[in-house]
């Protein structure tokens, strides 16, 4: 469990220090930490499925996953976790349970899941930062849709992403991965959510385009937009 290095933003950015940083797992006790808060955070409303999560499943090991972990500046401690699977070598996990309509399976997927926050101390703000991890995760790994499954009521607060339901009329369905709960399958394409946040005056732009977050990630952000840099300079060139 490292702490986050420095990397140089550009001159003219915003940056917001959090309370807490967040990595990606890299070893055994990492995934151990990640199984444990998602037991703690699962199990206080769904106590069987949270007992079924307890230890790390073999997801978490595959290369097609990648855990992010938080941990409070206090005290070292993980505070909260997810998972994104990049369909690599295989299918995305909700597809146990739903094939996804052909022209959403095209070009490079990625499906967030396992969004689990044990304690309620900072839980908006870690909920949007993990959130965030994932999206520039996603970004920086040429994804171009990302499928996210959400169950009542918590898919009421995934408005505020603007993002588009896959199946008509909001309509929730058992999923195989989630313990057979019913979710909503929400979806948004990873190249065109930034100028749709805008347009519609959306504030998550703010938070996840304008402000740089040094804590999440090592600076993914930054470092992502900076690798395109030269890419969208030859382009407009």
């Amino acid at each position: 469990m490292a702490s986050p290095t420095a990397v140089n933003f550009p001159s003219d950015s915003t940056t917001q220090l959090l309370p807490f940083w967040i990595a990606q797992a890299k070893s055994d006790h990492d995934l151990e930490l990640a199984a444990k808060a998602r037991q703690v955070a699962y199990g206080k409303h769904l106590p069987e499925f949270g007992d079924r999560l307890a230890t790390p499943d073999v997801h978490d090991r595959d290369d097609d996953f990648a855990v992010l972990l938080a941990y409070s500046k206090l005290d070292s401690s993980c505070i909260g976790t997810v998972r994104i699977q990049i369909s690599n070598n295989s299918p995305l996990a909700l597809e146990t349970s739903f094939r996804l309509p052909g022209g959403l399976r095209t070009g490079r997927i990625a499906e967030i899941s396992r969004l689990a926050i044990p304690a309620s101390s900072n839980g908006l703000t870690l909920r949007l930062m993990l959130i965030k991890a994932a999206y520039w995760y996603c970004r920086a790994n040429h994804v171009d849709r990302s499928f996210i499954c959400v169950r009542h009521p918590l898919d009421r607060q995934y408005r505020r992403f603007d993002l588009e339901d896959v199946l008509p009329n909001s309509e929730f369905i058992p999923m195989q991965h989630i313990g057979m709960i019913p979710h909503r399958i929400l979806w948004f394409d990873v190249n065109a959510i930034e100028e749709r946040w805008l347009q519609n005056g959306n504030p998550l732009h703010t938070l996840y385009v304008s402000v740089f977050h040094p804590d999440v990630l090592d600076n993914l952000q930054a470092r992502t937009l900076l690798q395109a840099a030269p890419d969208q300079l030859r382009f407009h060139g």
